[in-house]
């Protein structure tokens, strides 16, 4: 991964530095499983894993070696039997292949990359849970489609984004579970030339399990979950930066990232906030959808061994956890530092006229027309077309819209005149339904006959001031909102 997108912990457990170092690891696992079960002398043991402890693996003469045999395991090995005599020096790497060496180092490593993980996805828990609470009761307009919906809070909207994250941690936490699984039973996997109990006792030092059943190496089955687990991470990530990015659009946002006091949004627009983070993750999510595609296709194998794993494994396994990490603290860091426009929420909810309650009124409808002779079929109409009817565009706009500029200078007086237009008053859904004043639209099929008996029928029904007085409660945030209280209970206790 270039230094942009780096992590230090991540390239750190990545580096061949530490590979090399849980290679050896693992061969003094063995080297001390054999004494112990009495295959060579214990003192052995202790000499080898002094001599070496204190003798550094030299990168340099490994890396010489390596370019020279074309064999990075086995240039390992001659770099460490250079420092001991000859007599201790035969149960060093004795009757293993490289891959009972670099299994349980490759699966310590993605051990220990998912606990750097772990640590940015409970900051990032913690801080949509601190917002969530905040934002309980600034409420907005939700959309379905791209178009105006239900009312909701801003709280409960994040509460959704971290129930989602908490599946996937939840769902990461359960195929890591495999990781307690490696081997170290020899060329083919059926301890040809070493002793089950070695590979037992080995692992059992480095805190695995054997897996009986392996090849010369693990099945990838057993690794493609994981990177499935993480790519779907970052997927969600994604979509909650989608959802900044819809709202930060130019206009009237609902909130935008942080941008800094000395910040360039355009090189040559000064005035934009360009949503740069935001839509890097995008980014980062098609890169770890191909990161997780090259693992997944490293379960395939001949037989019991190729090498066509090996090269995918060296790059898209720390650049998937790059990646991973970089999008973590990326998102934490334009949730804490989110910009919100709760004045602009309201705006768009008042400008809805009244239709974010369309649902409720529906059904409010359907009970008050019985014995009115208004059906199901009917109330949906006269909502419908009560909404159509809130919209309907004055003359001055219509004018607009049907008389196309034909020259710039045109373009220039329309412009001009529309900004001269005075603005009409909100009509609502709420009033145009209570007072009974529907009328006809081009775009709907309802004739004056039929929307006439509907007028008449809406007059009598709201002629009673409890039915006024229902009708009026269903368009209040604090009865269409109160069972949020539900969510947030469930999800943060609160």
């Amino acid at each position: 991964m270039i230094e942009r997108y780096a992590d230090k912990d991540i390239s750190r457990i990545w580096s061949d530095e530490n590979k090399l170092k849980l290679w050896q690891k693992t061969e003094l696992a063995v080297i001390e499983a054999m004494a112990k079960i009495g295959q060579i002398p214990e003192e052995s043991y202790q000499k080898i894993s002094e001599i070496l402890k204190n003798q550094p693996i030299d990168i340099s003469w490994w890396k010489e070696k390596e370019a020279e045999i074309k064999h990075d395991l086995n240039a390992f090995v001659e770099e460490r039997l250079r420092f001991l005599p000859p007599e201790l020096q035969q149960y060093f790497h004795k009757k293993l292949t490289s891959y009972d060496i670099e299994e349980p180092a490759f699966a310590t490593m993605i051990k220990e990359s998912l606990t750097v993980v772990e640590k940015y996805y409970h900051e990032l828990d913690a801080t949509l849970a601190e917002m969530a609470k905040k934002y309980r009761f600034t409420i907005m307009l939700g959309r379905t489609h791209g178009q105006g919906a239900e009312l909701q809070t801003f709280g409960k909207r994040i509460l959704t984004w971290l129930r989602d994250l908490r599946l996937n941690f939840e769902i990461l936490k359960k195929v890591a579970e495999n990781l307690k699984y490696s081997k170290i039973s020899g060329a083919i996997g059926n301890y040809g030339s070493i002793d089950p109990e070695i590979e037992k006792r080995a692992l059992e030092i480095l805190g695995f399990e054997p897996y009986y059943g392996a090849t010369q190496i693990m099945p990838r089955e057993i690794y493609a979950p994981i990177a499935y687990a993480l790519c779907q991470l970052v997927l969600t990530l994604d979509k909650i930066a989608l959802a900044i990015r819809l709202g930060a659009r130019s206009g009237r946002p609902i909130y935008q990232e942080p941008f800094g006091k000395k910040q360039k949004g355009s090189s040559a627009m000064p005035h934009k906030k360009n949503t740069i983070s935001t839509e890097q993750l995008e980014g980062m999510a098609r890169m770890a959808k191909r990161f997780f595609e090259m693992i997944q296709d490293n379960i395939v194998t001949w037989e019991e061994r190729a090498i066509e794993q090996s090269c995918v494994e060296r790059v898209a396994w720390p650049d998937l956890f790059h990646v991973v990490v970089h999008s973590l603290k990326t998102i934490t860091r334009v949730l804490k530092g989110l910009v919100v426009y709760p004045e602009n929420m309201l705006l768009e909810i008042a400008e809805s006229r009244g239709c974010y309650a369309s649902s409720e009124a529906k059904e409010v409808l359907r009970e008050l027309g019985v014995g009115h002779g208004l059906n199901t079929e009917d109330a949906y109409r006269i909502v419908q077309l009560a909404a159509f009817n809130a919209f309907e565009a004055s003359e001055e706009i219509k004018d607009l819209r049907n008389s196309p500029p034909k020259s710039f200078e045109e373009a220039d007086a329309m412009l001009l005149k529309f900004q001269q237009l005075q603005k009409t008053e909100v009509i609502s859904i709420k009033d145009i339904i209570a007072r009974g004043e529907l009328k006809t639209s081009p775009e709907l099929e309802a004739t004056e006959k039929e929307i006439k008996r509907w007028n008449e029928i809406l007059k009598k029904i709201f002629s009673n001031p409890e039915n006024i007085e229902r009708w009026n409660r269903i368009f209040q945030p604090s009865y269409l909102l109160k069972n949020e209280a539900k969510l947030f209970k469930e999800i943060i206790n609160a």
